[in-house]
């Protein structure tokens, strides 16, 4: 008999970590079965080099948005080519719910600002940022592609990145600690500010 917390729905970010917690004990037939499955959204032979398992390839789906709430429908083509029912099981549990999720609209401009302030005054440390932010190597890679040594647009672009992978309640607190590990205290002080202007059930 199923627990109420099996049949509860689960939450966007939820959803990934177990369906990552599944395909990484995918065997290596399945994940090149995946692999070409998905190939067309596989842009560079360098990219490739980084998918070395179920979660990697999970992550980089998302950060093509070919994987993204409102559009589970290669997280289904994943399940199905892996041959994982179970996996179909806990897609089967998500619920889209956008108005259930959604901030006020001061709060996304709290972090609009506190993003374009990162973004202006990072410049060469966005990689390391990038890298305390647990963005994966094949992100920061594309980033740098596709921005021309622009290093203020890559930093924005890799804060988009994060930003769209994270709920409000962590972008700002996860920002902070990631900028004081690479010891960026001025910034940090900064971004330290929306969080002291951000009611407590937002922060």
């Amino acid at each position: 008999m199923s627990s109420a917390a099996e049949n509860r729905h689960l939450p966007f970010h939820e959803l990934i970590e177990e369906c990552s917690n599944m395909l990484a004990r995918m065997d290596t037939l399945q994940l090149n079965a995946l692999i070409e499955r998905f190939s067309a959204e596989i842009d560079s032979r360098q990219t490739l080099n980084y998918l070395v398992d179920g979660p990697s390839l999970l992550t980089y789906l998302i950060s093509r948005h070919v994987v993204r709430p409102d559009n589970l429908s290669a997280l289904i083509a994943m399940a199905e080519v892996a041959d994982r029912s179970d996996l179909k099981q806990i897609i089967g549990r998500y619920c889209h719910s956008p108005s259930s999720s959604s901030h006020p609209k001061d709060m996304s401009m709290l972090i609009d600002n506190a993003f374009a302030q990162v973004s202006e005054g990072i410049q060469n440390d966005w990689r390391n940022l990038a890298r305390q932010l647990t963005l994966a190597e094949f992100d920061i890679a594309n980033i740098q592609a596709s921005t021309s040594n622009d290093q203020q647009l890559a930093a924005s672009e890799m804060l988009d990145l994060f930003r769209r992978r994270r709920s409000h309640r962590d972008l700002v607190r996860e920002l902070v600690t990631a900028l004081r590990a690479i010891k960026r205290f001025s910034l940090a002080a900064k971004v330290d500010e929306l969080v002291n202007a951000v009611p407590a059930q937002y922060a």
